[in-house]
């Protein structure tokens, strides 16, 4: 008995679908079932004799492949859908490193810096050459490094590198960078991308054993993937068989700043000379006066393959333009809009969300909900390894994998407090550079000797005896073992006493420490025989892990959301406010300078209109009060795309209280933000 039935689909969907060999575009619009294609085309494959373990489907986003995954299994089943390889970019080559690591010259197993270890590694180059190391500076030159390794160059090798001034500078920092990594057994998130890709490139049977494990490729939102990915990409498509199915939306192309090329999906035939292209145009999420409006806005891009919208879900109502005169006032109105709306349509909070450009535009609108005791999420892009705790915690597990880790160590040394200052911590990394040893090694043995002062030392050979424990109860050792090792490990560090003893509010103490219980609750659902190879790819997957906030799934079902538009992607709401819809903001000034920019913008301001399901406000503000003066603004020329037959434009006046409430919020918000500044000053 096949496992879908083909006669749910609709005949572009259907053709995705049932399509076997050779390369395929699905051009999908916003809320044109594009997961549901995926879904159902590999579910089609394995019911015509496909092994699941032929089939790789990659996503730009974690969320993305997980919500695939889902569907998959609920498709397939569990046990068939493990076997159909689902992920992103980045954690395909974490796994194929995983595989071939001996080939890179790298160690097993090895580390993945997180951001701030980046930042801290440069800062040590940056001092090695006696450059400039103001955080500015290293942000630009982590930036220009990131740049080189996706494009598989060096930073001289890069486009700019003709007009760029920072160029010489970043080539001299650019190997010593990769050394130090080197030196750290280390590698950075872009690191994860390239080395693959060269082992692929220049090793003629690894790449012919991928493809002939990977006989069927499918890549969602193609859109947004960068060189270096398409680089990846073509090793693995087998050039005889050329079996690649790639899903996405040029209109949805919103990652530039990422190194996503646009172009990427218009090229996409002539890539692959007689590509099939399929185009999905039924909307099923919106309204047609949405879906109408956003057409028409979109239409404007040159650059772009014809597709137009539509929907059956009918007309729904007119799109209101809202005009205010401040920022503030906009906050007012919204909030007071959401309040009314939910009381006479009986909508529960969830039903509403505000879009913006940018997070700082957030502010007035949370002070405005406040005020009206609406309750509300933020959603920030926050990633569950940005949590201390999680952090500290995956340091360890580092350390229990490898204990000469040194960034690892140099982390949680005093992570519960052992007595080793920063003064103690810098003499013995100097100690270690000077006698080209471990930091490990070093600590240990002054640990011993009595270098260190009784308690210190006593602190540091309980920390070794801990680590030492764990890593016997794990080597050579059953999956079975690794939960209770590792949970005995952090009663026996004391990690969940620490946080508490270092939390005032037991409440807020509790929430921090939720946010590891959750995670260590995955630890029931891994694969595999051994414990140490589960382990190594558990902390690789939770250094990938997509951005999602820390709060409880319970604290998302009842609340307005606050996000940006490009956070927004990928997401639906009943009813959505635009807001900020001012030129300079959207589009923004930045982007009026750069290639291509406004046609960007335009596209993200499509993907917020999309997102809206049955209602969408657009509202702007006439006026902006600024450090010294009150600056007029402009409405978005985007706005103005909008046939008239579509929009209900309305202009409201001042409220009189609402510039004494700009004023002490802007005040408030200044005072939160060196609050913050403080906090990371000190935690750095």
């Amino acid at each position: 008995m096949p496992l879908i039935d083909l006669s749910t689909l609709n005949p572009p969907q259907r053709a995705a679908v049932t399509h076997r060999d050779g390369p395929l575009l699905v051009l999908a619009g916003a809320g044109s079932g594009k997961t549901r294609v995926i879904t159902f085309r590999i579910a089609h494959l394995v019911d015509n004799g496909v092994p699941p373990g032929n089939i790789l489907a990659v996503s730009f986003t974690n969320k993305a492949a997980n919500e695939m995954r889902e569907r998959v299994a609920g498709v397939l089943g569990p046990e068939r859908a493990r076997r159909v390889h689902l992920s992103t970019f980045h954690a395909l080559g974490a796994q194929i490193l995983r595989e071939q690591i001996e080939r890179t010259g790298f160690k097993r197993p090895f580390s993945i810096v997180d951001e701030g270890e980046r930042r801290r590694i440069i800062r040590q180059v940056l001092k090695e050459l006696r450059l400039d190391g103001t955080k500015a500076g290293a942000a630009n030159l982590l930036n220009l490094i990131s740049r080189a390794k996706n494009h598989m160059c060096s930073p001289a090798g890069l486009r700019e590198a003709r007009f760029n001034p920072e160029i010489p500078r970043a080539e001299r920092v650019y190997r010593l960078y990769n050394d130090a990594l080197r030196n750290l057994n280390a590698m950075d998130f872009d690191d994860l991308l390239l080395h693959p890709t060269q082992l692929l490139f220049e090793h003629a049977d690894l790449r012919e054993a991928y493809r002939r494990r990977y006989r069927f490729i499918m890549v969602d939102e193609y859109q947004d993937t960068n060189p270096l990915q398409l680089k990846m990409l073509e090793q693995l498509v087998c050039p005889t068989d050329r079996n690649l199915v790639v899903v996405g939306d040029d209109d949805q192309s919103i990652y530039g700043f990422r190194g996503a090329a646009s172009d990427t999906i218009l090229r996409f035939d002539k890539t692959f000379p007689g590509a099939r292209v399929v185009t999905l145009e039924q909307n099923y999420r919106s309204v047609g006066t949405v879906l109408a409006a956003a057409n028409a806005v979109i239409a404007n891009n040159s650059a772009r393959r014809e597709k137009t919208l539509w929907s059956e879900l009918g007309d729904g109502r007119t799109i209101r333009a809202v005009s205010v005169e401040t920022p503030a006032d906009e906050a007012d109105f919204v909030a007071g809009w959401i309040g009314k709306q939910a009381d006479l349509e009986r909508r529960p909070w969830s039903d509403f969300a505000i879009l913006y450009r940018a997070n700082p535009q957030a502010g007035d609108h949370e002070d405005a909900l406040r005020r009206r005791h609406i309750p509300y999420r933020v959603v920030g892009g926050q990633s569950v390894f940005d949590n201390k705790e999680v952090r500290d915690l995956v340091a360890y597990l580092r350390l229990v994998m490898n204990p000469l880790d040194e960034l690892a160590l140099r982390r949680i040394i005093n992570v519960p407090t052992r007595g080793i200052g920063t003064t103690t911590l810098t003499r013995l990394v100097e100690t270690a550079a000077e006698q080209q040893r471990p930091l490990w090694t070093v600590l240990l043995d002054q640990a011993r000797s009595g270098d260190l002062r009784e308690r210190v030392a006593a602190a540091v050979l309980d920390l070794a005896d801990a680590i030492t424990e764990a890593r016997n109860a794990l080597e050579g050792q059953d999956i079975s073992r690794l939960e209770p090792a590792l949970l005995h490990l952090i009663d026996r560090i004391g990690l969940e006493r620490a946080v508490h003893a270092a939390e005032a509010n037991p409440n807020v103490a509790r929430a921090r420490w939720r946010v590891v219980e959750r995670l260590l609750n995955g630890l029931s659902r891994l694969r595999g025989a051994d414990a140490m190879a589960a382990l190594e790819r558990w902390v690789t997957d939770i250094s990938l892990e997509a951005p999602s906030t820390d709060e409880d799934e319970d604290d998302h079902r009842n609340k307005v959301t606050l996000l940006t538009i490009h956070a927004s992607k990928g997401l639906e709401f009943p009813v959505v406010f635009m807001v900020g819809m001012n030129d300079d903001f959207l589009p923004h000034w930045r982007a009026k300078e750069e290639p291509g920019g406004i046609e960007e913008e335009r596209r993200l301001c499509y993907v917020g209109m999309t997102r809206a399901q049955q209602r969408l406000v657009l509202t702007h503000s006439r006026s902006v009060l600024t450090s010294k003066e009150r600056r007029r603004l402009k409405p978005s020329p985007f706005l103005g795309e909008i046939p008239e037959t579509l929009i209900e434009t309305r202009i409201l006046r001042r409220n009189p209280d609402a510039e004494e409430r700009e004023q002490k919020a802007r005040e408030s918000r200044f005072d939160d933000f060196m609050q913050k500044l403080a906090q990371l000053r000190d935690e750095e």
